[in-house]
């Protein structure tokens, strides 16, 4: 069930990688390789599903080289349908080599990096190799730590799979320890979040109420003007500034409130 689950995510973080739509507003290449891999794979059809995938496989590498992250990718996604299909030592050979042109690519302390010690850790703790999953994901941990510090959102994919290979290994109090950090960085999300919809929901509040107070000192402007032109005479010795003065200083205050309102920057919840 959670090498189910995890299969999803991580099959959803490749196609985020790979871009969405091209400048002319066509489905990508890739996105739509995925599409039809992933239907394929929601269907049952797994054989169906790696025969097109090694397919993709083939088009990138004529198309791009063997060498460049777009073929990293497509070499993780099949690494994702075979591991899922028991083909385990096939799926850990796909995603070191996947590593590799990563590491080659970006260094090895890049956040795509991070990800792929990540899954390469969770192949082989699926494959009972204890060791050797720890080692990955505490090292993917480590380089995501330095990117993005140690309470990012984007520390909960690596730290759940390291709390779920403790768990298995019955160390239990450092399961906790990394269970009860995922809660607190939640939990940080969480109440960030919650600033942020409650400052917009004020700010929005104070923006209808002075657009409010706005339109009405606008129209009681445009008025007293209206009735100093009907009324006027050639005697009329006060001009229309003097006699809509106090109209305009609301007209003006309203405007700043309005202002001030709409300048109101809310700060922007944590990534999740």
């Amino acid at each position: 069930m959670i090498a189910s689950v995890v299969s999803v995510l991580f099959l959803a973080l490749v196609l985020l990688m790979s871009g969405g739509t091209t400048a002319s507003g066509q489905v990508d290449e890739h996105e739509e390789w995925n599409r039809r891999i992933r239907e394929l794979r929601k269907a049952g059809r797994q054989a169906d599903a790696i025969a097109l995938a090694e397919e993709y496989r083939g088009k990138v590498k004529e198309g791009y080289g063997s060498e460049h992250p777009r073929y990293a990718n497509v070499l993780k996604v099949l690494a994702n349908i075979l591991q899922n299909t028991d083909r385990v030592e096939e799926a850990e050979s796909l995603m070191r080599r996947a590593l590799e042109i990563d590491e080659k690519n970006f260094g090895p302390e890049h956040p795509d990096v991070a990800d792929d010690l990540r899954d390469l850790g969770v192949i082989q703790r699926n494959a009972n190799r204890a060791g050797e999953a720890e080692a990955l994901l505490r090292r993917s941990l480590a380089i995501e730590e330095k990117n993005f510090g140690p309470k990012d959102p984007r520390l909960i994919p690596t730290l759940t799979e390291f709390a779920l290979l403790l768990s298995i290994n019955e160390h239990i109090a450092e399961a906790r320890q990394v269970f009860f950090r995922i809660l607190s960085i939640r939990q940080s999300v969480e109440a960030v979040a919650a600033t942020e919809d409650l400052c917009n929901s004020e700010r929005q509040q104070k923006i209808d109420s002075a657009v409010k107070q706005k339109v009405e000192a606008q129209r009681k402007l445009v008025n007293c003007r209206k009735e100093y032109e009907k009324t006027k005479t050639f005697f009329t010795l006060e001009t229309m500034d003097d006699r809509c003065k106090q109209q305009k200083t609301f007209a003006d205050r309203a405007e700043g409130k309005y202002r001030a309102a709409s300048a109101t920057v809310c700060p922007p919840a944590a990534r999740q």
